[in-house]
């Protein structure tokens, strides 16, 4: 039997090769409000920041607190996910190799909606297969589901369809949090990892017709 380090493996390269970062996304949305038609613009909060209290893929306690003082890309999904989250993860990775030197004052960030499958030693091979600085966090589900709340992640775990090797439907965004943890854009899946804004004196802030195609602001 392959071991989950394969699996996972041959899961990111099937993801890669796919039709590109377009995909089918399940249950994608931020809130209840329906967005503008062809904007890719979705409403959030302005206090979105979702504080919490995990354990890394080190076995490290983890809070928001420990992600101070620097910018922070983060990412909800699962090990098991067949294509969403890998293409989304190898995305985030390649969107930091674009931004050459500046692409290191991001940290990447991977939280699991599955946490009784995502343990430590999962999201530790997990996390490895995209980017070398990437955090993986988990702990017990009221507390994941708890943050996953508070960044209005939609997610449900289908054991109707398998009671072990279940999918998880689930949002695809990514968040960009500033220096003290404040929620700064929403990327929507499927933005090219060319398109993500380069840094400015301002800080990652995109022009507007960025803004319009692909994120949205509080």
């Amino acid at each position: 039997m392959l071991s989950h380090r394969a699996l996972l493996s041959s899961a990111v390269v099937i993801a890669v090769i796919a039709l590109g970062t377009t995909g089918w996304i399940l249950g994608s949305r931020l809130t209840q409000e329906k967005t503008p038609a062809g904007t890719g613009i979705v409403s959030v909060p302005a206090d979105m920041r979702g504080p919490f209290d995990l354990i890394d893929h080190t076995g490290r306690r983890t809070t928001e607190a420990d992600f101070r003082g620097e910018k922070v890309l983060l990412y909800f999904g699962y090990t098991f996910c067949p294509d969403i989250c890998p293409t989304s993860l190898q995305d985030m990775s390649a969107a930091l190799e674009a931004l050459g030197p500046e692409g290191d004052k991001l940290r990447p960030v991977f939280i699991t909606v599955d946490p009784d499958r995502d343990t430590q030693a999962h999201l530790a091979d997990y996390v490895e297969l995209f980017h070398e600085r990437m955090v993986g966090l988990t702990g017990p589900k009221e507390r994941t589901d708890a943050v996953a709340r508070d960044f209005r992640v939609y997610h449900s775990i289908r054991t109707d369809i398998d009671p072990v090797d279940y999918p998880v439907d689930h949002s695809s965004y990514t968040y960009l949090m500033d220096e003290d943890w404040n929620l700064m854009l929403v990327f929507r899946h499927g933005t090219s990892p060319k398109s993500w804004p380069r840094p400015s004196k301002s800080g990652f802030e995109p022009d507007s017709s960025f803004r319009a195609a692909h994120c949205c602001t509080p």
